[in-house]
């Protein structure tokens, strides 16, 4: 299945012959493709085109392919784009020359067609799936959630959304700091995805901060968050110190810069769901979602789940 257009190649190498034969596989199977000639133009048209990979003849003129990785690299915009060297050279000692140039794959002369193709489609597949994953809990990130729900929508079959947001994370963390903070969104992480087993074909995603996401079956979604609120409820005192955990709560500063009595941490979840009510865009499932998380933290004491269940 060929890669959508816009998933632009730049192609560097200084024989006419192989730009053209290699940029005709590309383009065949749905690539962009930007041509450049010598190691200084492959630079110069990185920076003005962006690509989304580069692939980069090993000895060329102006400047070699590794000399254009360890420019490219130095970027702080190109440190994640996909690289692969192309080389006539099979010798081990040209790829632990550049080992340290974080260099993506490599593709010897002459390359078969279906090869290039199949290895520059995995990169490019693996590249967003590393860029889209939240790099604290390994969660999928905005882009897979939309795609998501905008499939369970399409689906025409019953489907929940879960909206979990944390209670009191922000005076937790002004009190215990970033570690401790980062600390409890992994477990919060992990308890979610326990939870979400409960469905084997559930999808658990880190919308941001404090704020996670489960898609799942309908009649799945109320098991699912008992588990949830009844497990963070369980862990919670465990993320505090000995005073905090015997009295009960914790003395912290408040927006105002005043001390406040704040309750353990605890999580609120509203369930979004298409058997009451039509739901047709993801933006609608986000009004939604956001309505019943809030009054789901609303709640006086511990954790508690919302389900939607007005008609219109």
């Amino acid at each position: 299945m060929p890669m959508e257009p816009s998933a632009k190649i730049l192609l560097a190498d200084d024989s006419p012959a192989i730009l053209a034969l290699v940029s005709e596989i590309l383009r065949d199977a749905g690539f962009g493709v930007i041509e450049a000639h010598d190691g200084q133009e492959a630079i110069e048209k990185t920076y003005k085109e962006n690509p989304d990979l580069l692939i980069l003849d090993y000895e060329m003129p102006q400047k070699s392919g590794f000399e254009v990785v360890s420019e490219v690299r130095s970027r702080t915009g190109y440190l994640h784009t996909p690289i692969i060297i192309f080389t006539a050279n099979t010798e081990k000692s040209t790829k632990l020359q550049g080992l340290g140039l974080d260099i993506d794959d490599y593709l010897t002369k002459p390359a078969d067609g279906d090869e290039i193709v199949a290895r520059v489609k995995l990169l490019l597949k693996r590249n967003k799936q590393k860029m889209d994953c939240n790099p604290l809990t390994r969660l999928p990130g905005n882009p897979s959630i939309q795609a998501r729900v905008e499939a369970a929508i399409s689906g025409n079959k019953p489907f929940a959304v879960l909206y979990c947001d944390l209670n009191n994370f922000k005076s937790f963390n002004d009190k215990y700091g970033f570690e401790a903070g980062d600390r409890v969104l992994k477990q919060t992480a992990d308890v979610l995805v326990q939870a979400a087993r409960q469905d084997e074909n559930s999808f658990v995603g880190h919308i941001g901060g404090d704020d996670f996401i489960i898609v799942c079956d309908f009649n799945k979604a109320e098991p699912i968050a008992k588990e949830i609120v009844t497990r963070i409820d369980e862990i919670a005192p465990s993320f505090y110190d000995e005073q905090d955990r015997t009295q009960g709560f914790m003395l912290a500063k408040n927006r105002k810069g005043e001390t406040e009595k704040f309750n353990f941490l605890a999580i609120g979840v509203g369930i979004v769901h298409n058997t009451k009510r039509p739901i047709t865009s993801f933006a609608q499932v986000s009004h939604i979602g956001a309505e019943l998380k809030c009054l789901a933290k609303q709640h006086p004491t511990g954790s508690y789940y919302v389900i939607d269940r007005r008609t219109e």
